[in-house]
Formats: structure tokens, sequence, C-alpha cells
């Protein structure tokens, strides 16, 4: 039996892949490492059935989510035999701990918690984290993230607005500046070739699809993705951000610019 200990979270291995990049192969040998996707694609699988969850999972899915607190075994085990190798994660909220351990005990591979979830209920460390905030979170709370004792794999920028306006393409740029850590948003049904490559300029890092979006649809978004240009993800800088009275974050976020490029002319 797997101890916990030795257990890795699939799609944390992914997330992490996607945002570094496959790595280039030493010297002439070649690399059997398949190269990773510009973007991952995330299902919310919390009202399929086991038969449209294997069908969303054969259009090529890199993960699936449901809403975990009042999951039963049963049903989270037909969902995870129906998805067959690829990760499960639940949803949990700000339900209470006794709730959270029982899901998680429900054997996912991955969790997405908001700022109001208890600490001690998702400190293990044989599931992968995913920090859910909102786009009206200060920036001073966005960066603190990277600092956080409790390790997160991703952030989850969510919110009602599920369409890629200006101000969520600025909101992304900004927490790309910000975050040292992959970052995923929430989109609709209809998003564009148009909007997806621009979320990629941005940093974003994964797209996760609302409930009962039809298999040939995610079919559809994976040929988008792939067709993606492979050059690098645009590079922000903090600079962008202003300073506040008396020095601020956009301040530090420029000092801490300035000197990366002093280092790099030594």
């Amino acid at each position: 039996m797997e101890s916990i200990v030795n257990k890795m979270s699939k799609f944390a291995e992914k997330l992490q892949r996607v945002y570094r990049g496959a790595a280039a192969p030493m010297g002439f040998r070649k690399s059997t490492e398949v190269e990773p996707p510009p973007l991952l694609l995330i299902a919310n699988l919390t009202k399929a059935g086991a038969a449209e969850a294997k069908a969303v999972a054969d259009a090529g899915i890199d993960a699936g989510i449901v809403i975990g607190v009042g999951l039963g075994a049963k049903g989270f085990g037909q969902l995870s035999k129906a998805v067959d190798d690829v990760p499960l994660g639940l949803f949990l909220g700000s339900a209470e701990k006794e709730e959270i351990a029982q899901s998680v005990d429900l054997g996912c591979d991955f969790v997405v918690f908001d700022l109001k979830t208890l600490l001690e209920a998702v400190s293990r460390e044989d599931v992968g984290k995913l920090l859910r905030i909102e786009p009206s979170l200060d920036p001073g709370l966005v960066r603190a993230i990277n600092e956080l004792p409790l390790t997160v794999d991703g952030v989850l920028v969510a919110g009602e607005e599920l369409s890629v306006t200006v101000e969520r393409l600025l909101i992304c740029q900004r927490f790309t500046e910000l975050l040292a850590k992959p970052l995923l948003v929430t989109v609709n049904l209809s998003v564009t070739r148009a909007e997806i490559s621009s979320l990629f300029q941005a940093g974003v890092n994964g797209l996760v699809l609302p409930e009962r979006v039809p298999a040939e649809t995610f079919a559809e978004l994976k040929k988008t993705i792939a067709s993606l240009p492979k050059a690098a993800k645009r590079k922000t800088k903090g600079a962008a951000l202003l300073p506040r009275l008396g020095g601020g974050l956009g301040a530090e976020v420029q000092e801490e610019e300035e000197e990366e490029e002093e280092e790099q002319e030594i």
C-alpha cells in the first residue's frame, strides 16, 4: 500500500510543469518527456454522472473538480473510476474541519479552498492545494500568498464574472506580477481562441470551466490550446504598479526588478 508520505498530487505536478515549462534535455540526449500543454483544462464535474464524466475525461481534460462537502464515498468512487487516470479534486470552501477531513479522506488528488478555510483542515501534505481568491483581493494580500507557511500549489482567481473582460485581463496580469505560483482562472463556455490566447499571454496557466460543459466542447478547447504559439508567456514588470505614498507595494516590486537587472548585468 502506498504511504501518505510518498504520495504526490498528479495535478500539482502537471501544474508545475506547465508553470516552469518542460526541462531541456541534457547534452545530446533525446528527451522522452512529453512537452506540457500551454494551458491546463479543468472540468467542473459536480453535476456529472459516471458516463458524462468518462466522456469528458476522454476528451482530454487535465483534471476534474467536484464540490466535496456532502459527497459520499460511493459517489466519489464512481466519479474517480469513471475519469480513470485524470486527477480528481474537491472544492472545500469554508466548511467545518470535520466535514473537510471526511471529504479529503475520500482519496482526492487535490483540494480547492478559500481564505476562510481553517488552516488545520488543509494542512495535509499528501494532496495538492489550490487557493481560491476573489479578483478584488488586496494586492498586498495576494503577494503575501508567496510566504504562507502552508504549501500552495496554485492560485485560482474566481468570482461571478466569467467573461474575459479587459478588467479581468488586467487583474490576471497584475496577479502574475505579484505571485510566484501558477495562476488559474474560471471562464465561461463561450470563451474564444482570442480570449484564451490573451489569458495565456497574461501568464495564466489553467482554465476552469463551469458545470455541464459537453465533452465535444472540451475536445475543441484542447485543440485550441494546442494551437497556441509556443513563444514564452508575456513577462510582466512589477514596475507597472504605481507606488503608494511613502513607498509601498509597487515601489517594493520595482526595487526588486531593478536589483535583478543589476545582478544580470554583473
